[in-house]
């Protein structure tokens, strides 16, 4: 899992809970954290896992993360896309190694970034009304985790 740009340590530590909670999740990625999540939120999320015996690496880019960590696929939750496939409609040729980036702060994704994987949405969410990153995370990674058990998402 990874979290895109996050700006606040309360929902980067959340977010670290839940990929430390899921099986499906081998490491927790943070890319560009900028201000107080950097100083503060990441120090303490790598205490959590060192506590848990889990994998967290940073990343200033996501070029270098693509360079560093082998992943078959990225999958990019946006909100904002009408014609973006669900996130249970996509076919993989792989499963193994599947980066789902979550917009963790306000900085978007850019275009670079984007070209880098898949885009997709979560359909049972409303556009103008996302919760926050974590809630896009919990629910990316549920539905993956059905799909991947063949179960319906």
């Amino acid at each position: 899992m990874i979290a895109y740009a996050p700006s606040s340590p309360h929902r980067l530590y959340d977010l670290a809970k839940l990929a430390f909670s899921m099986s499906i999740v081998s490491a927790f990625i943070v890319v560009r954290p900028v201000g107080v999540a950097a100083q503060t939120g990441v120090p303490e999320v790598f205490k959590l896992a060192y506590r848990l015996d889990r994998r967290f690496l940073v990343f200033p880019r996501l070029q270098d993360l693509k360079e560093m960590v082998k992943m078959n696929d990225a999958l990019f939750i946006v909100h904002n896309v009408d014609d973006a496939p669900d996130i249970c409609e996509i076919n993989f040729k792989d499963r193994e190694n599947i980066g789902v980036v979550v917009q963790a702060g306000e900085t978007p994704f850019t275009k670079e970034d984007l070209v880098m994987g898949r885009i997709v949405k979560i359909s049972e969410m409303d556009v103008y009304r996302a919760p926050n990153a974590v809630a896009d995370a919990a629910i990316a990674l549920v539905k993956l985790h059905r799909l991947f058990k063949n179960i319906p998402c």
